[in-house]
């Protein structure tokens, strides 16, 4: 889905959307601004690169990091939970991590790169997913794998909401 089909999407049912990024970077909101009145749906983004500010910003347990490590399902979820308490009034609150390269691996990870996970919470349900993507090529795979993200993320919020 492009970014202006989303926008589109979120615009057409009145609903704003706050994210909580790691994998991505920033990306996903980014990606969300680059359409012209993005302003009516993107509240919020916040990245939280680093394991600390997910423990002080978003409120992440850091046993759920050192237990299940910050590129997890469980932590997306207390991201997302997290995100929700600091109350920006968005209708849609999503939260991804993963893996977008083996540096990470190096150092801590059996997760093979491209692991993804979103936690998205809507209408005060959680909805979580994970997805393993594919580069196109070899070349700047830590990118192709954050646009993939971006793009699977549009795909699974709009699916929790058509859903109900």
């Amino acid at each position: 889905m492009t970014p202006s089909a989303f926008n589109s999407f979120l615009k057409e049912r009145n609903l704003t959307i706050a994210t909580a990024e790691s994998i991505t970077a920033g990306l996903l909101s980014s990606t969300i601004a680059s359409v012209s009145g993005a302003s009516s749906v993107l509240k919020v983004g916040i990245i939280t690169y680093d394991e600390k500010l997910k423990v002080k910003l978003l409120g992440v347990n850091p046993e759920t990091l050192t237990t299940y490590s910050a590129e997890s399902a469980e932590t997306t979820l207390e991201m997302v939970k997290g995100l929700s308490k600091l109350d920006f009034d968005a209708s849609i609150y999503v939260a991804v991590t993963g893996v977008a390269s083996a540096s990470v691996n190096e150092y801590k990870l059996t997760k093979p790169v491209g692991q993804v996970y979103v936690a998205v919470l809507y209408q005060n349900k959680t909805y979580s997913f994970e997805t393993i993507l594919q580069p196109e090529d070899a070349t700047d795979t830590r990118n192709q794998i954050r646009e993939k993200a971006v793009s699977y993320i549009f795909d699974k919020i709009c699916e929790v909401i058509i859903s109900l």
